[in-house]
This record gives structure tokens, sequence and C-alpha cells, in this order.
């Protein structure tokens, strides 16, 4: 039977976290185990912060400390930090590419950013560090929309509130105001909601969407499959590799999308699934469809079929979290439970799994 438990909450006021990555090891000595979260509200420059754990107890010990960063370009353009992942020489962080609950889509969601592992040391000193963004204006919303229209695959219908406010309403503003991503968010389209990434070992990155979901309710990944052409050319549409999609008990009357992922040392991928959109806070997709609202998260595990060519996948649960709708990240300590994070207004909550099934 697995178990949880709560650990103190960490401030880093104003801000709730929404993701968890494994540093790797080394680069912040004054830990012995250390984790990188993204705080999804404000610009990136503000937005990345570093947990630490000193001590034998892995539910005590903990720090919290905002990274200090200097946007090369595009300062102050960026909202809605929602993932991130370290791969190479570089940590990653995705924008949602979303919009706000009841729309429209917003550009200043549409972005990619990536600090040098190198310089994440300084940036944890108090030293001004720099942060690369890759504002692509809904170049990857366009490129999702098309790959999710070549496999075929169907998708949860969209309602018409939704419809009007997070695609009418986007290109009509486009529209009014003669923007350069005009025509790049289409009629027929479905929202994009990216909330979790993790890396394969291979460098391809895996794009966990908790919007759209298939037909029958359950989860989508994307695979993206050169993260580096953002930052060559963020206008250019992205290449994108194969369309997943989770057997994890989703239902038309339950749908689940992605809250968080990350790969595992033994190269398994990990999932938090949970609701489409919040409760309470004026959601166009849940005004729609109140289903949409309703599922609390879980944690599943999953192996890719060798072939990567895209299909359904078959997963284990690891840990359901009854009643609680924001788990926003997990991550595989080094000393071996899973920690997990949940959005609590103003402060960052830890939670742990102390046994697996």
């Amino acid at each position: 039977m697995t178990e949880t438990a709560d650990a103190i909450d960490l401030d880093l006021y104003p801000n709730e976290a929404s993701d968890l990555a494994v540093v790797p090891g080394g680069l912040v000595a004054l830990y012995d185990q250390t984790f990188v979260t993204v705080l999804d509200e404000g610009v990136i420059e503000e937005s990345i912060a570093i947990l630490g754990h000193r001590g034998d107890d892995p539910v005590e010990g903990w720090e919290a400390q905002r990274l200090r960063l200097s946007a090369t370009v595009h300062a102050g353009r960026t909202e809605d930090a929602e993932a991130c992942d370290f791969y190479g020489d570089h940590l990653y962080v995705f924008g949602s590419h979303f919009g706000s609950k009841d729309g429209p889509l917003e550009a200043r969601r549409a972005w990619v950013a990536r600090l040098a592992k190198a310089d994440l040391p300084a940036a944890f000193a108090g030293k001004q560090s720099p942060v690369e963004i890759a504002r692509n204006r809904f170049t990857l919303h366009r490129a999702i929309n098309d790959r999710l229209r070549e496999s075929g695959l169907a998708l949860r219908e969209l309602g018409p509130r939704a419809r009007e406010r997070l695609i009418l309403r986007t290109i009509e503003r486009a529209e009014k105001k003669q923007k350069a991503w005009a025509g790049r968010v289409r009629m027929d389209d479905q929202p994009i909601n990216i909330e979790g990434i993790c890396f394969l070992a291979d460098g391809t990155l895996l794009l966990g969407l908790r919007y759209p979901v298939t037909a029958g309710g359950e989860p989508i990944l994307v695979e993206l499959i050169d993260i580096e052409a953002f930052f060559a050319d963020p206008g250019a549409p992205p290449a994108l590799g194969a369309v997943w999609t989770l057997e994890c008990e989703g239902s038309p009357d339950d749908p689940v999308g992605i809250r968080a992922l990350h790969r595992s040392p033994d190269d398994r991928v990990h999932a938090i699934v949970g609701s489409l959109d919040a409760l309470g806070k004026d959601s166009a997709l849940v005004a729609d469809h109140p289903a949409a609202g309703q599922a609390h998260c879980e944690h599943w595990a999953m192996r890719l079929p060798e072939h990567r060519g895209g299909g359904g996948v078959e997963c284990r649960k690891i840990h359901s979290f009854p009643g609680e709708r924001s788990v926003e990240g997990l991550a595989k300590m080094p000393s071996g439970p899973f920690l997990y994070v949940v959005d609590r207004d103003h402060n960052v909550h830890l939670r742990f799994l102390l046994a697996e099934d």
C-alpha cells in the first residue's frame, strides 16, 4: 500500500510551484539533494527556484531560494511557466501556450526558455545570470494542432463557450491589432495547454498536454524532435514526432490531462494526470463541460513501446491523491522516495511517496 507524508510549506511568496526537475549532482554543493521548480505567475526571469535538502530525514531539512536571472532578449514579455527539465548543457522551461481560464490565448505564454547548467551555481549564489527566451508566437500551437489532425486521433469536443472565448477571441484580437502571428490560430483549432515535459534518453522531448485530450478522455503526449531549433529560429515550424495516448482510466465522463511528467533513472516515464481545468475559477472548459474539472490527481508510470511510432501506452497506477486537484510536479529523489509539489496559495507544498507498490 502506498503512503504519503507532508513536508513543511516552503516560502516563495507570492508564487506557487508548477513543476519539479532533479538538479544534476554537484551543481549546488550546499545540499545533498537538489531540485528546480518553476513558478506559474510572473516573468521567467523571476520564476525559477531551487529546492534544496540537507540531512538524513527526507521530510525535514528543506529550503527554497529563487534564482537571480536576466533575460538576454524579451525581458518582461513572458508569463505562466509550467514545465521544466534538464538535458545536455541546459535547463529548459516551457510556458503553457494557453491563456487565462476564460480566454483568449496569449502569445506571452507561447515561449521556451533555457538556462545553462554552468550558470546555475552563480544564479543560486545571487549573481545575475542569463536566461535565453525564444517566443514562438503560436508556431508550436499551430504545429501541434496540425500533428494531431495528421495522427487521425479523435479529440474531445471543444464546447461553444470555450471555442468562442479561447479560439475566436484570439483570432479577433490578432486581426484587430494586426499581430505578426495572425493566421497561426484557426477557427477549427483546439487550444493547447502544456503542463508537463520530460526528455527521453535520445533527446526527444515529450510534451504533456493538459488540453486537449482524446474523445475518450485520455491524456496525450506529443514528441518534439529538436528543442534547439526554437532558439535558432522561434518562428519556424518545429519538428514533431509520435503522438501517444495514455491508458490510465480516463473516460468521457471523467477526462484527465497531464499535470506533470518525469523520466526516472530506470527509464520509465511518470505522469501526474488530473482535471482539464480548475473548478470555481470561471473556466470556459469547465463551463461547457463540468466533468472537465472533476478528476483528482493520480500518479501513473509507463514505458514507451520500442517501436516509438505512437499509439496507446499501457500504464500502471502508482498513487492516487483523493480530493487533490493541484499536484503540479513530481521527481524521483536520489534517496529513493518520489517527491511531489502541490499548488497551494503563496507557498510551495511538498509531499513524499514513502513506499511504492
